[in-house]
């Protein structure tokens, strides 16, 4: 049995990602420890509960398969909206789209994961969205138990050396401006709020997109939002599974996707399929 390898355009970006998020929860639970009174077993308690969300949700994504390998694309139910995909060499149906990263075509294709190194798709965006609301959640207590931090270099007053420890920790660090543990400290500082505002706007968007049934590629492409829209609870199911009011709790929870990737119900009021221009 030939051994699967490791894919370095998927291994590269988890492996930041992962150096990130470690940094990013080291950090916090020191931030707990030195935080005197009762308050620290519930702040690591939430700690643990959202960072086990996080890296569970990552994993299954990482794990789940939303491309056509493996998938029996039956061509004799073949219909309106199937294109055919020269790079793969095979036609595909509605919604699939290739992704030039992965090298291959995605089932309800929504976007390529930089941070991940995948493609969000009908089988794994559960995960994504999950890894996005518990991602945000976290920051946002990190960016809290970080503010103490803030004010303490604010206090000092806001001159040059205050605003470049705050933007650019990198450049103070090389120049000799500042320790190793100041940097250390100002870096993950940074990273939370950049990661918190990072998270809520594409929370934000993907709340939107997913009460109207619509991805990514498809808002990006202007297609028409009533081709797909069953109304919010359909489509948190279509997309979430059928269990989707406990997805946030686990990413174990089993939530079974009604459709199969191929075919997908259409409102009653749907317009023609748009044409794909990437294929």
């Amino acid at each position: 049995m030939e051994k699967k390898s490791w894919d370095p355009a998927v291994v590269l970006p988890v492996c930041i990602t992962s150096i990130l998020v470690s940094s990013v929860a080291l950090e916090v639970v020191y931030l707990i420890l030195t935080i005197p009174g009762n308050g620290q077993v519930m702040l690591f308690v939430l700690t643990s509960y959202l960072l086990f969300n996080v890296i569970g949700n990552m994993v299954r994504f990482i794990q789940s398969n939303p491309t056509i390998k493996g998938v029996f694309l039956e061509h004799g139910s073949m219909g309106q909206g199937w294109e055919y995909c020269y790079s793969c060499q095979t036609h595909v149906p509605p919604r699939c789209h290739h992704c030039f990263d992965c090298n291959v075509c995605v089932l309800r294709r929504d976007h390529h994961c930089t941070l991940l190194g995948k493609c969000v798709g009908h089988s794994n965006y559960r995960y994504f969205f999950c890894t996005l609301v518990h991602g945000w959640l976290a920051l946002l207590l990190a960016t809290f138990l970080n503010a103490e931090i803030f004010m303490e270099v604010l206090h000092e007053g806001f001159g040059f050396h205050s605003f470049f420890l705050l933007l650019m920790p990198w450049m103070m660090l090389v120049t000799g401006q500042v320790t190793l543990s100041a940097f250390v400290f100002a870096f993950v500082a940074d990273t939370c709020v950049i990661g918190f505002l990072f998270c809520f706007a594409f929370f934000t968007l993907h709340s939107i997109l997913l009460c109207r049934g619509s991805t990514t590629k498809e808002w990006f492409r202007g297609s028409p939002k009533e081709d797909y829209d069953l109304g919010w609870k359909r489509n948190f199911m279509e997309y979430l599974g059928e269990r989707w009011y406990l997805v946030l709790l686990s990413p174990w929870v089993e939530s079974r996707i009604p459709g199969n990737g191929i075919n997908f119900q259409t409102a009653p009021n749907s317009r023609k399929f748009s044409k794909s221009t990437d294929l």
